[in-house]
């Protein structure tokens, strides 16, 4: 006579990262056991959910600290921008590169002029179309924002290797591509 004193075998267990919300509604990123055998595909979701809960507290953090110098992380991203093409960007390549709309770009580029950080001349072959420039008066600003930035990195970075965050990246370029593609469909 067989015997159905059989143990059924319990799926194999790991730790990962999971998103999760509080009772607040703040999403967070908590270590939870999930079974080792789960389906392709099955980490899309938390993965998406926690890029996007990083993403938000670096921002949120590195708003805090440039608060501190009267900026913003936005303020600070068109400033960046505009300093690394020098004086030849225009407003509609500042908006693709920084990732905002126009209308938004303009409002935040009108209080960078109001303030003397910025300006915008016309080119001579030209005219409808502006250069925006860093004026002196923002060089100190961007040496304030650099030595915070930087610190909010290390920190943010600490204990984390050069071969993670290659991986990381290289995730990050695939995710990009697959943008690419779809807006070239």
């Amino acid at each position: 006579m067989p015997s159905n004193n059989k143990k059924k075998r319990r799926p194999r267990r790991r730790a990962t990262w999971m998103p999760g919300v509080s009772a607040s509604g703040e999403l967070f990123l908590k270590r939870r056991e999930v079974p080792s055998d789960r389906p392709e595909g099955d980490m899309n979701y938390p993965f998406a959910q926690g890029l996007t809960f990083v993403a938000r507290r670096w921002r949120n953090l590195m708003n805090e600290e440039l608060r501190a110098v009267g900026q913003s992380q936005a303020r600070w991203g068109v400033l960046y921008w505009i300093d690394l093409f020098g004086d030849r960007v225009n407003q509609t390549v500042l908006a693709d590169r920084v990732g905002i709309e126009q209308p938004t770009l303009g409002r935040v580029l009108i209080d960078l002029e109001r303030e003397g950080l910025i300006e915008r001349s016309t080119i001579a072959s030209d005219r409808r179309a502006k250069v925006i420039r860093l004026t002196p008066r923002a060089r100190p600003l961007m040496r304030q924002i650099n030595r915070i930035q930087n610190r909010v990195r290390a920190q943010l970075l600490s204990g984390i290797g050069e071969r993670d965050l290659t991986l990381c990246l290289s995730v990050f370029a695939r995710i990009l591509a697959n943008f690419d593609r779809k807006s070239d469909s």
